[in-house]
């Protein structure tokens, strides 16, 4: 309480400068001790059950035939046709944890040629599809 200079009773008024040194000593402890944590994606890593080495991802590979076989499938090194592919990507999805589907497709091929493998390779189980070009140079 603090009295003032005209009158002899006790003033009800509270003075607020040690309560705003005080609040500005606290704010300032509080962002030095509160660390600044970076936010970015929640993401969790697998975890390795094995000393196994990865399998690299099943591959698909559409490559421009001739006139007779105008688009020739292949799922790894064995040939097939259209109809075949989704059964031997089921078997092989079946077997693996990575579940990512590579297709190497001819850049001759349309896009609703490749986007029906994709679709396949969907409805076998694929979580991932990569696309990309078809090496000449690799070619069986």
């Amino acid at each position: 309480m603090s009295f003032t200079a005209d009158s002899s009773r006790p003033s009800s008024e509270i003075n607020v400068t040690p309560l705003i040194d005080v609040l500005l000593v606290l704010l300032i402890i509080f962002m030095v001790i509160v660390p600044v944590t970076p936010h970015g994606l929640e993401s969790s890593l697998p975890r390795q059950t094995g000393p196994s080495a990865p399998l690299p991802p099943v591959q698909v590979r559409l490559s421009v035939g001739d006139a007779i076989v105008p688009v020739r499938y292949s799922v790894g090194a064995e040939q097939m046709n259209y109809a075949e592919v989704q059964p031997r990507l089921r078997a092989l999805f079946a077997a693996r944890q990575d579940r990512t589907l590579l297709v190497a497709a001819d850049r001759n091929l349309s896009f609703q040629q490749v986007a029906a493998v994709v679709a396949e390779g969907r409805l076998a189980g694929a979580a991932a599809v990569v696309l990309r070009g078809l090496d000449p140079s690799t070619e069986p």
